[in-house]
């Protein structure tokens, strides 16, 4: 009895070798601490590296489904060709409150700062640190009027 309760502690802790934080959700990533930080700084650079999948992309970003069109027809431009070879420094990360974080970073295009010292937010949704719409359609407006029908209706709004 003894050895059998060893042996199932033993195989918890090989299944289960982490112990969550106690800032962490059931279901996702930690909302504040260093952890946090971490996520955050991680999800923008996949949201921001061309080589990622766009799916893989968009789950990081807040509503995805309002933009998923914009970005997919983007991605189809010859800039869009030209993104595969992005990826995004992130400078710092401010968590204001336990649902929004502020982001400094630099859009980098095969290596050279194509955008320096930008400002973002990232929303704490559903357990997972994403880049918010606000900032998704911040970059937006650099290529499109804020009332061009080529952006997702988020951003006209």
């Amino acid at each position: 009895m003894v050895v059998a309760a060893i042996s199932r502690r033993r195989s918890r802790r090989l299944l289960f070798p982490w112990r969550p934080s106690p800032s962490a959700t059931a279901s996702g990533e930690p909302s504040s601490g260093p952890a946090a930080v971490a996520a955050i700084k991680a999800n923008w650079k996949t949201v921001f590296n061309g080589k990622v999948s766009i799916p893989n992309r968009l789950a990081l970003v807040q509503d995805e489904a309002q933009v998923a069109a914009f970005v997919e027809a983007q991605a189809k431009t010859s800039f869009g060709a030209a993104a595969t070879g992005s990826t995004a420094a992130v400078t710092s990360v401010t968590i204001t409150s336990p649902s929004q974080a502020t982001v400094d970073y630099e859009v980098l295009l095969l290596g050279t700062p194509l955008l320096k010292k930008q400002v973002g937010v990232a929303v704490y949704d559903n357990g997972v640190w994403k880049v918010s719409i606000a900032s998704l359609c911040g970059l937006a407006y650099l290529e499109f009027p804020r009332t061009s029908p080529k952006l997702p209706a988020v951003c006209r709004s």
